[in-house]
C-alpha cells in the first residue's frame, strides 16, 4: 500500500492528516524520518524528536502527536487546525484516499474511519457528499465487493469535487 505522506508535506498538512484519521501516529515517524525539513524547523527539538522517535517504542508513538502539535506552534503561530485553510487540506487529502480506495489501496474502514472526524471538526461540509450514510454500520471486516454502495457514494462523492480536484489542490 502507498502511503498517504510521501515526505514532501509540510508539518501542518501532517498533523490535518492526523486529525482526521488519514494517518497514524506510527505514519508521522515515517513522514518524519522521509521529510527534508525547511531550514526553519530542521534544527527544532520536537521535529528532531519525531526523526529520533522509535515507531516500535509505544512510548515514543504515544509523544508524537504532542511534538507535532509544538512544532507547528512555534514555527505556524497562526495555524489554526478548523480553519478554512485546514478544512481545504483535509478535503484534498480525503479525496486522495477515496481514489485510492477506488484503485484498491486501502480497505472501506480506512475510507469510514475518517467521515465522523471530518463531519465534526469542519461542520459537516458538503464535498463529503453521502459517505456518512454509506458508511453507517461498517463491519470493519467487509470487504469491497460486499459494499458496492460504498463504492457509488465514493463516485459519486469524487464527481462533486472534479473542480475542486482539477483546480490544482491535488
Amino acid at each position: 500500500m502507498k502511503p498517504l505522506l510521501e515526505g514532501h508535506e509540510d508539518p501542518i498538512t501532517v498533523l490535518v492528516a492526523r486529525e482526521i484519521e488519514a494517518i497514524s501516529d506510527t505514519d508521522i515517524l515515517g513522514w518524519a524520518n522521509r521529510h527534508k525539513a525547511s531550514e526553519a524547523y530542521a534544527e527544532d527539538a520536537d521535529y528532531l524528536q519525531l526523526r529520533r522517535s522509535n515507531p516500535r517504542n509505544a512510548t515514543s508513538i504515544e509523544n508524537t502527536r504532542g511534538h507535532l502539535l509544538s512544532l507547528i506552534a512555534r514555527h505556524f503561530p497562526g495555524f489554526n487546525e478548523r480553519s478554512k485553510e485546514a478544512e481545504q487540506i483535509a478535503r484534498k487529502l480525503f479525496l486522495r484516499r477515496l481514489q485510492a480506495y477506488l484503485e484498491g489501496e486501502i480497505k472501506p474502514s480506512d475510507i469510514c474511519c475518517m467521515v465522523s472526524p471530518i463531519e465534526h471538526r469542519y461542520d459537516f461540509p458538503a464535498w463529503l457528499g453521502d459517505l456518512f450514510n454509506a458508511c453507517d454500520w461498517l463491519d470493519e471486516r467487509a470487504t469491497p465487493e460486499q459494499l458496492p454502495h460504498l463504492r457509488n457514494a465514493i463516485e459519486q462523492t469524487l464527481a462533486a469535487n472534479a473542480d475542486f480536484q482539477r483546480s490544482g489542490s491535488k
